[in-house]
């Protein structure tokens, strides 16, 4: 460890961490747990982290919408284009995406801008809706994800932990309640 030049201490490997917004979380409930439990201050080290955490965490939010995106996943264009529509009022940025191939290749170059992922579970492809979600919730766990389907029959039995189903047709409001709680609420990791 070593002191910048304003006396901060410098931990090489903390500056540069990329939190998402789930480990800025979870550094703040570490650091109240903490004190609270330990009725001790915050060794030096572990206030270094929550320091960078802080400011990067300011630094994301000032950039705004960027860091809010909503991908719309669903192989008939019509459906797409109406989800794309609703989806434009909220505050998120939309993209379109036709299949789950496609879907994860966005989330591997875009993952930590992704607020909410809006997916049907029947898509084109060697993939589908709930092969998305899974791989979406192992790897992006902040990510809200919607699964909708043609028929309540066809609802899946065992959805991932956080993933909520719509039937189709779907209520517009419905859509956009989903997209302000991914704003405003980001999805908490499952442990």
């Amino acid at each position: 460890m070593s002191r910048d030049a304003s006396g901060d201490l410098r931990l090489p490997h903390v500056d540069n961490l990329q939190p998402d917004v789930g480990t800025f979380m979870i550094a703040r409930l570490f650091a109240e747990v903490y004190r609270d439990v330990l009725e001790e201050p915050l060794p030096e080290s572990l206030a270094a982290i929550l320091r960078r955490l802080e400011i990067q965490e300011a630094e994301r939010a000032d950039r705004g919408s960027d860091l809010h995106v909503v991908m719309v996943v669903e192989g008939d264009p019509e459906v797409r284009d109406l989800a794309v529509a609703l989806l434009e009022e909220t505050d998120l940025d939309v993209v379109e995406i036709a299949s789950a191939e496609d879907a994860l290749a966005y989330l591997q170059e875009h993952g930590e801008d992704v607020a909410m992922i809006f997916a049907d579970i029947r898509l084109a492809g060697k993939m589908d809706g709930m092969h998305l979600a899974k791989a979406a919730c192992t790897l992006w766990p902040t990510v809200r994800i919607v699964l909708t389907s043609g028929s309540a029959g066809n609802r899946p039995e065992e959805l991932p932990d956080g993933v909520t189903f719509m039937t189709k047709p779907w209520r517009g409001l419905d859509v956009l309640v989903e997209a302000e709680k991914a704003v405003r609420q980001p999805q908490l990791p499952v442990t």
